[in-house]
C-alpha cells in the first residue's frame, strides 16, 4: 500500500503540540504560585514598576525594624520614669508632711544661765538624746529605701543596653562607688562645725559643677555617673523612622531632676545629718557636745538653719517631679509620633503589596480556566497528529 507523505504536516502539527505544551506548562506554574512568570524579565514592560515597588517594601521593613526596636525601648524608658516620678512623690509627701517644729529628739532640753547677766535666762542650748523621734526616722528611713530603687531605675536595661546612658549604651550610667555619700558626709560635717555656711551648703547641693568656683560643689563625677554622661560627652539616641526623619529620644541618667533626686536622697539619709540640734548628755552646759547639731549657739538657731537647707531640698524634689513630667511628656510625644509614622508605612506597604500584586499576580480561577480549554486543544492535536501519521493512499482517497 502507498503512502502518503505528511512530513510537513506533521512537523507543523508537532511545533503547535510543543508552543501548546510550554503554555500549558506556564499556565500550571501561574495555577501552582500564583505568579505571571518565574522572572522579572517575564514581566516586560512592568519590571521596573515590581522592582521599585519591591525596593520600597525593603525600606519600610527597615523603617517599621528601627520603630519596633526604639518603641521597645522608649516603652522602657517611660517605664522607669514613671516609677522614678511616683517614687519621688512618696518621697515629697513624706518631706511635705514632715512637721518643722522642734528638734525631732528624744530626751530633755538642756538650759542654759549666763553668770555675767543678772536676768535669769532659760536659752535652750541643746538636747540630751541624739536619738531622732519618728517623724526624722521616717523621712531617712524613706530616703535609705528609694535611694538604691531609683538608682537602679536609672541604670535599668534593655537587653544587655543600658537606656540611660545616651550612646554609650554599654557603660553603666550611674555607679554608686561611695563618692558621693563620702562627699555628703564631709560637707554636712563642715557645715555643722562651721567651716561651710548654710548658704554655702546649700549651694554644694544644688550647684552641678565646679565651673563657677565652687570647688565643693556635689559634680556628676562625684555622685557616680560614666565619665560620658559626666563630661556631657555622651552621645544622643536617635530613631531613623523615615527617609528624611529621624526622631531624638535621648533621656540621661543626669538629667537635672534626676540628679536632684539622688542628690536629695543622699543628703537625708547620711548617717551623720541627725540630729538637728548640739547633744549634751550629762546636761551640762558650755561643754563640748556630746554630738554636734546644725550650726548655731542657740537651738532656735540650729533649727533655723537646719530648716533652711531641709526647705531648700525639698524644693529641688518637688522641682524635680515637674521636671520629670516634662521629660514623660517629651517621651510619650516621640513614642505618638513613632506609632504615626508606622501606621503610614504600614498603609504604604498596603499599597505596594497591591502594586505588586497587579504586577505580579494572576487570577487563578482564570487560568484554571485557562487550562482546561488548553488541555481539550492539546488532546484534540494529539488525536488528529495521530491519524496524520497514519494516513496512506486509501484513507487519504
Amino acid at each position: 500500500m502507498t503512502g502518503v507523505s505528511t512530513l510537513g504536516q506533521a512537523l507543523r502539527q508537532i511545533e503547535n503540540i510543543k508552543l501548546q505544551q510550554g503554555s500549558f506548562d506556564n499556565l500550571s506554574f501561574q495555577l501552582t504560585t500564583g505568579k505571571k512568570t518565574r522572572s522579572f524579565t517575564g514581566l516586560g514592560t512592568q519590571t521596573l514598576t515590581s522592582t521599585r515597588s519591591r525596593a520600597t517594601l525593603a525600606s519600610l521593613k527597615i523603617f517599621t525594624n528601627n520603630i519596633d526596636k526604639a518603641d521597645t525601648r522608649l516603652q522602657l524608658m517611660l517605664n522607669s520614669v514613671q516609677e522614678f516620678q511616683a517614687q519621688t512623690g512618696n518621697l515629697s509627701g513624706a518631706l511635705v508632711n514632715f512637721i518643722q517644729e522642734g528638734t525631732h529628739q528624744k530626751g530633755t532640753q538642756v538650759l542654759y544661765d549666763d553668770p555675767a547677766t543678772t536676768a535669769i535666762e532659760q536659752t535652750v542650748v541643746g538636747m540630751t538624746s541624739e536619738k531622732v523621734d519618728n517623724d526624722l526616722q521616717s523621712v531617712t528611713d524613706i530616703s535609705e529605701n528609694l535611694y538604691d530603687f531609683l538608682v537602679g531605675l536609672l541604670n535599668t536595661k534593655d537587653g544587655d543596653r543600658y537606656i540611660f546612658g545616651g550612646a554609650e549604651t554599654l557603660t553603666q550610667p550611674l555607679n554608686d562607688s561611695g563618692t558621693l555619700d563620702s562627699a555628703m558626709n564631709t560637707l554636712i560635717t563642715n557645715w555643722k562645725n562651721g567651716t561651710i555656711t548654710t548658704d554655702e551648703l546649700i549651694a554644694d547641693l544644688t550647684d552641678s559643677t565646679a565651673l563657677s568656683g565652687n570647688a565643693d560643689a556635689i559634680t556628676d563625677t562625684i555622685i557616680g555617673y560614666s565619665p560620658s554622661l559626666s563630661s556631657g560627652n555622651a552621645g544622643k539616641v536617635f530613631v531613623r523612622v523615615d527617609e528624611n526623619a529621624e526622631l531624638d529620644f535621648t533621656t540621661l541618667a543626669n538629667d537635672p531632676s534626676f540628679r536632684d533626686i539622688i542628690v536629695a536622697l543622699s543628703f537625708l539619709k547620711n548617717d551623720n545629718l541627725p540630729p538637728i540640734a548640739d547633744v549634751y548628755e550629762n546636761g551640762v552646759y558650755p561643754a563640748t557636745p556630746d554630738k554636734q547639731g546644725a550650726p548655731g549657739t542657740t537651738v532656735d538657731e540650729m533649727k533655723t538653719n537646719f530648716y533652711k537647707v531641709f526647705n531648700r531640698v525639698v524644693q529641688m524634689v518637688n522641682g524635680a517631679i515637674d521636671n520629670i513630667d516634662s521629660t514623660r511628656f517629651r517621651l510619650e510625644g516621640v513614642r505618638a509620633q513613632m506609632q504615626e509614622t508606622a501606621q503610614e508605612h504600614e498603609n504604604e506597604k498596603t499599597l505596594m503589596l497591591n502594586v505588586i500584586s497587579d504586577v505580579e499576580d494572576v487570577d487563578v480561577n482564570e487560568v484554571a480556566v485557562r487550562i482546561n480549554k488548553l488541555q481539550v486543544q492539546l488532546e484534540a492535536s494529539y488525536r488528529v497528529t495521530a491519524l496524520a501519521g497514519e494516513l496512506s493512499l486509501v484513507n487519504f482517497i
